[in-house]
């Protein structure tokens, strides 16, 4: 499975997490299923493992535990999944040049404070926008991801 395995979750990876699953209404992303009254049952799935520095942080799916193991282990079903989330084809290709870049990768490492921070700030900015949505507000649930600068 993708998920538990030996590599170490960070306080980056937890908000990273938090603003994958907020910026999907706390809902699976497979099945539909809504987890806001049990967040602990919805994960955040890495189409690439999150040992690949490069798009540790980047676009990842939200995913009941049961969808997780299932896309795990019917690999086409995840691409599938994965592109139509992604943006298609060309936006997959993109994802996985991403991943081969040694120097994001090194970015990334060294600059896991700065991710921390800015994710931490995302996810408080989506449970605000969550707040707004069930005022019936308008509201941005768009995850905007870190830009390397």
């Amino acid at each position: 499975m993708g998920f538990g395995g030996k590599i170490k979750r960070n306080q980056a990876d937890k908000h990273f997490s938090d603003c994958i699953r907020k910026s999907q209404n706390w809902s699976c992303q497979r099945c539909g299923k809504n987890y806001e009254d049990k967040p602990a049952g919805l994960q955040c799935s890495h189409f690439i493992t999150r040992g690949n520095w490069a798009v540790r942080y980047d676009t990842s799916l939200s995913l009941c535990a049961y969808c997780h193991n299932w896309v795990e282990g019917n690999p086409p079903e995840h691409i599938k999944l994965f592109t139509a989330h992604i943006g298609g084809e060309r936006e997959l290709e993109k994802f996985i040049e991403r991943s081969e870049c040694k120097g994001l990768a090194q970015h990334n490492r060294a600059n896991v404070k700065a991710l921390s921070a800015y994710y931490k700030a995302e996810s408080e900015r989506l449970s605000e926008e969550l707040q707004k949505a069930k005022e019936g507000k308008q509201h941005d649930l768009k995850l905007y991801r870190y830009i390397r600068r």
